[in-house]
């Protein structure tokens, strides 16, 4: 079982790895190079706008569905044609919601050409992520890794041609990044349908409410969960537009994007916990192994994020950003990539508790946090615009973070040894040390991205992560 999810894990990380860091350092930054910042910064509010609502596409059933799939496969029929029948009507209630809220703030036509396109975008990704939600629950992730980064690369080679393509009257404009988009989940959609056809030839689309409802009277817990999250997940560029402008939100996308990165590469985890977590609650000792493992990676390759980031954050403004770098960004780029510990420990407990369906503690952390969150946007943005939206999601992710790790401790009652706890903290305080001292006295960058390495090794050494004489017990499992 270890071993099984150890593979995949690494399967996925290594698509990830090899598609991902094109899309972001490569395509995306080019497309902020390319683009004026108040263009790019008014797409990055209206995508987090529409981001806001994306909750209506889902109502919290994607998770639902994992949960149910992984411990009983049969129930794909029965549940998939309520739930892409209610998916078709969530839809359009998505649209009318999203322009009218759109209406009532105010957007003129620059925002509404966007969000026309935009929402169909969402639609598709929804649809794409319940299907992509059976894949997980047939425990078959390797494939889910394919059509994970399958629509990235599509965007990748339609968007290298509209910026270097040279062709004359396809040269990119947000607009054509968007269709860029749709064209490749296009894809993916009718690849996952594909890919699933002999588990969708037997369902029956229906819309018929008696049994719509109590999949909703289910998935609700789920859905407000997933609500709370995406509002203080995404409401800081949309307060962030409104209150400082396009182009001061364009200046927080800059340091957002890494940062944004970096939470790809560990959402992948917790996509496969939540259904390997759901498969083996009854087993505390996978579940406290599986766990304790992930943190302390995740929070390895978190600490080295940070500290790099606190170090060479103008630097790295500078090396991605030449014409459009500044403080503020650098700022706020160094303060959302501390803000992934918090992430980290969400996306290890908070998976873990959404698997146990312990819901009713995660919706009040969310609610708690979704609180100080809009708060502390509303009192810092008018004041240090882009830093003070990243210093209300660092924050906010830490609260949240510490929450879900506190109820998961309690609930699954994992024991802390006082030796571990020594080492790790042995452990991180030396990492920090030498990259955030270390910079000072070594002229060569190299020669500190060396010490740095060979000391990341060494703290992987103190978290015990190639021990792995204490699992083998799990590979019969």
């Amino acid at each position: 079982m270890l071993r099984k999810y150890l593979g995949d894990i690494a399967f996925m990380q290594v698509l990830n790895l090899l598609v991902k860091p094109i899309w972001i350092l490569v395509i995306d930054r080019a497309v902020q190079e390319s683009l004026p910042l108040n263009v790019y910064g008014n797409y990055t509010a209206v995508l987090g706008f529409s981001l806001m609502f994306f909750i209506i596409l889902d109502l919290g059933l994607n998770s639902y569905n994992t949960t149910q799939v992984s411990r009983d496969q049969g129930k794909i029929a029965s549940l998939s044609g309520n739930i892409i029948g209610l998916k078709i009507l969530l839809s359009i209630v998505y649209v009318l919601i999203a322009i009218l809220v759109g209406l009532m703030l105010g957007y003129e036509s620059k925002e509404f050409s966007l969000l026309l396109f935009i929402l169909p975008l969402q639609i598709i990704t929804s649809m794409n992520q319940y299907l992509r939600s059976i894949v997980n629950g047939l425990q078959k992730f390797k494939w889910d890794g394919v059509f994970m980064v399958l629509d990235r690369v599509l965007i990748i080679v339609l968007c290298s041609i509209l910026i270097w393509g040279g062709i004359e009257g396809w040269e990119l404009t947000i607009d054509r990044f968007v269709y860029a988009q749709l064209i490749g989940i296009g894809v993916v959609l009718f690849s996952l349908i594909y890919f699933l056809r002999d588990h969708l030839t037997k369902i029956k689309l229906s819309f018929n409410l008696t049994k719509i409802i109590p999949i909703l009277k289910k998935s609700w817990p789920f859905a407000l969960m997933i609500t709370l999250m995406g509002l203080f997940n995404y409401v800081d560029t949309v307060m962030l537009k409104f209150l400082k402008g396009d182009a001061e939100t364009g200046v927080y996308a800059l340091g957002y994007r890494l940062y944004y990165a970096l939470l790809m590469f560990a959402q992948i985890f917790s996509g496969v916990l939540l259904a390997f977590f759901s498969k083996n609650m009854k087993d505390k000792q996978v579940i406290d192994t599986i766990a304790s493992y992930t943190i302390k990676l995740l929070y390895l390759v978190g600490i080295t994020a940070a500290a790099i980031s606190m170090a060479y954050n103008q630097e790295v403004m500078d090396l991605l950003y030449p014409t459009k770098s500044s403080e503020e960004a650098a700022n706020a780029f160094s303060i959302l990539m501390t803000g992934f510990l918090g992430s980290a420990l969400v996306l290890v407990f908070g998976t873990l508790l959404t698997a146990a369906l312990e819901l009713k503690y995660l919706n009040i952390a969310a609610f708690v946090t979704l609180t100080i969150n809009l708060t502390l946007n509303s009192q810092l943005i008018p004041i240090y615009g882009a830093k003070g939206a990243a210093i209300a999601t660092l924050i906010s992710q830490v609260i949240f973070g510490g929450i879900c790790y506190i109820v998961s401790v309690k609930k699954f009652k994992f024991r802390l040894v006082a030796s571990s706890v020594l080492r790790h903290l042995f452990g991180t305080i030396l990492l920090a040390a030498v990259i955030l001292l270390g910079k000072q006295y070594f002229d060569q960058p190299i020669v500190h991205l060396t010490m740095i390495t060979l000391t990341v090794i060494l703290t992987a050494y103190l978290y015990r992560l190639f021990k792995v004489d204490q699992l083998k017990s799990l590979r019969r499992k």
